[in-house]
């Protein structure tokens, strides 16, 4: 059983990445952007971990955080990408084109977008048994489906 501050300590954590990405947006340029660039994908981690926290805390916090982790870690890559394909042409004159899209929309599309979505489609199905299924709720809601509901008066 997983001690339960475990959610306040990642509300504190939110709202910490929170700040952070405000003063980014004051602070801004080039370092304000990159900033705040990484604490969206820190708060992203963090989100995911907060709809996990109570199926978390009555099993085990283990494999949430480790999918919070490769998807922070994949969209880190991405964004990395992105900013030095930026850098190298920042007015976007002459692009360059990958698979029928500009670089950086490519790197949107194909790596911002679908890595993560590929991720969490395998995640569900590896945590679904031991986490998101129990039978005896199964049982619970088969015997719901058999008793018949009370009528109300005035439904006639």
């Amino acid at each position: 059983m997983a001690d339960s501050s475990n959610g306040g300590r990642i509300v504190l954590a939110a709202l910490v990445t929170l700040v952070v990405m405000m003063g980014s947006m004051l602070l801004g340029g080039t370092v304000g952007q990159l900033l705040f660039s990484y604490t969206i994908i820190a708060f992203f981690g963090l989100y995911f971990l907060l709809g996990v926290q109570s199926t978390a805390d009555h099993t085990e916090w283990a494999p949430f955080v480790k999918v919070a982790g490769s998807l922070v870690v994949v969209l880190s890559v991405v964004f990395a990408a992105l900013w030095f394909f930026h850098f190298q042409n920042p007015t976007y004159t002459d692009p360059v084109y990958w698979l029928g899209f500009p670089r950086a929309t490519a790197v949107v599309v194909y790596g911002l977008w679908m890595p993560p979505a590929i991720l969490m489609m395998f995640a569900y199905p590896y945590l679904f048994d031991r986490f998101i299924w129990k039978d005896e709720q199964a049982e619970r809601f088969e015997q719901m489906e058999r008793k018949p509901s009370p009528s109300v008066a005035g439904d006639d």
